[in-house]
């Protein structure tokens, strides 16, 4: 669907940890009290604790330097500080090789990153590339602010010190710094992985229609603070269950699957072809299609949310401290739910059997489509969506009268389409609604708007369209509401961030209105603006 989460890293410690035991030359005798320690070291930054291990390599580097072994281990967690240069001269002059790839990463993420910006807030540090991408910052930065307090409430654990964000451009990026390959991102729509004690995230821009890229950050983010408060012992389901739970907080919480997700859930169940726990394992990316990884987030939320109906959200913090303390999955969920787990696996397939379909929300998958895959054009136009093909035949009818400027008739054909299929098909609602105002009626072209956003309510086009609406009538604060939905798909349209700058001057924000005005020139002329 969206996001590869917090893979599990635990035997990278031990790999690590057996090649420089078994590189260490023969003729130096490593004393085994510090031997120990290194692999106690390494182990904790298989866990992604990095502090426990910065506790243990610093006073080893600066006592004993020269150990191959301490260098080796000084150098991954340099590389998990993010100080890549440091990372590599560590890890290739401790002569042990590059166990375990992080060599190898340390080099792609300092090549990637290189040339990039970097902004600081309380809490986080995001490094991004220059030009574009400059206006996903305070947007990020504030999501992230608050979805971090918000856990702090709900689990009664936030992380110390600033975590990196680290912008990429493409895919191909994507895989660099992580341990995905390209094909596995295009296939299952990853577009963010939470590894190394950093989020790394494609960039908006990468994507032809943008995707939900503040909640894939909060949902990211969620992905470390589980690892942490479960000293990364929570298995890949229920990383990516809670992770789905709590990933819209940021924004005040909503239905945590699409009604299309609610369906490939009912449909599983019924036929046998839910995704299993081993299938899930060690990502979701791995998944070999969107549909695949749609239904396996959709179970896993599921799976959360008759937790919380069946106990409480205080079951949440319960499962994960009993993780921390050493326990077994099964045993955990088991004690934290009051039953066993086979009864617990039995209860949870029976409610995602009855459970009610909601309403607002995907109706079909959002598919992610990359700008540099010649797939995603062609019969993958949005137009294909049309699947009626009377419907189909009105709306190319009024895509060439929309092309000579004949409004009115397109209107007609696009109405025509538009009575067949109704609104589910955003970019139809669009047109339709496009014509109906520039042939002069507006009402129309509101209600159009209206029953597709009901649909489809945070479809950046149809939201531009009705704020533009909006403002032209006055209604500023309902305008900046339509705007931000948009912002949170599809960053790179001028157009939200001109009509952020014009609402928010008429509601009394200034420098809000600058800051907007700024984004959407910097976005007009294809770069930074002085």
């Amino acid at each position: 669907m969206r996001r590869a989460g917090a893979i599990g890293t635990r035997l990278l410690g031990w790999a690590v940890a057996a090649a420089l035991l078994l590189a260490a030359p023969a003729s130096r005798a490593t004393p085994r009290a510090l031997d120990r320690r290194v692999v106690g070291a390494l182990e904790a930054l298989a866990s992604e604790d990095v502090e426990g291990a910065r506790a243990v390599v610093e006073p080893l580097l600066a006592s004993d330097p020269d150990d191959p072994g301490v260098r080796l281990a000084a150098g991954i967690l340099r590389f998990h500080e993010q100080r890549y240069g440091e990372a590599i001269d560590l890890i290739e002059s401790s002569g042990l090789g590059d166990p375990s790839g992080y060599l190898a990463l340390a080099k792609a993420a300092r090549d990637v990153t290189k040339d990039d910006d970097r902004d600081e807030s309380e809490h986080f540090v995001v490094s991004h590339p220059k030009g574009k991408d400059r206006v996903l910052v305070p947007y990020l930065v504030e999501t992230l602010e608050k979805q971090r307090a918000l856990l702090g409430e709900a689990l009664g654990y936030v992380p110390e010190g600033r975590l990196t964000v680290e912008i990429v451009e493409t895919p191909r990026e994507l895989a660099r710094v992580s341990t995905l390959t390209d094909e596995e991102i295009r296939t299952s729509g990853t577009v963010a992985v939470c590894k190394f004690n950093k989020l790394m995230m494609l960039s908006p821009k990468a994507l032809l229609k943008g995707y939900d890229w503040l909640d894939t950050a909060a949902h990211e983010y969620t992905h470390l603070v589980l690892t942490r408060k479960s000293r990364n012992r929570a298995p890949i389901w229920l990383q990516e269950g809670l992770a789905k739970w709590f990933e819209d907080d940021w924004r005040g919480g909503g239905e945590p699957v699409s009604p299309f997700s609610a369906a490939l859930v009912r449909e599983a169940v019924q036929k046998g072809r839910l995704v299993t726990f081993e299938e899930m394992h060690p990502s979701l990316a791995k998944l070999p299609s969107q549909e695949r990884a749609a239904l396996a987030y959709a179970q896993v939320a599921m799976a959360v949310e008759y937790m919380v109906r069946t106990r409480g959200p205080s079951v949440l913090p319960r499962i994960l401290d009993l993780l921390a303390q050493g326990r077994r999955t099964e045993a955990a969920v088991s004690e934290a739910m009051a039953q066993p787990f086979d009864r617990f696996l039995v209860d949870w397939k029976r409610y995602m059997a009855a459970r009610p379909l909601p309403r607002g929300g995907e109706h079909e998958l959002e598919r992610l489509r990359f700008r540099d895959d010649p797939k995603h054009g062609g019969t993958w136009s949005e137009w294909s969506e049309v699947g009626d093909e009377r419907a189909r035949g009105h709306a190319r009818l009024g895509e060439i009268f929309r092309t000579r400027g004949r409004w009115v008739a397109a209107r007609l054909e696009y109405g025509r389409a538009y009575q067949r299929v109704g609104p589910r098909v955003p970019i139809l609602a669009n047109q339709y609604a496009l014509a109906a105002l520039m042939s002069g009626a507006k009402a129309e072209a509101e209600k159009v708007l209206g029953e597709a956003l009901e649909w489809s309510p945070d479809h950046p086009a149809l939201n531009v369209r009705m704020a533009r609406l909006l403002l032209d009538r006055g209604q500023a604060e309902q305008a900046r509401t339509h705007l931000l939905r948009a912002n949170a798909q599809d960053p790179f349209d001028p157009e939200i961030h001109l009509g952020l700058s014009k609402a928010l001057e008429t509601l009394g924000d200034p420098s809000g209105a600058s800051r907007e005005g700024e984004f959407g020139r910097i976005l007009s002329h294809g770069g930074e603006t002085r």
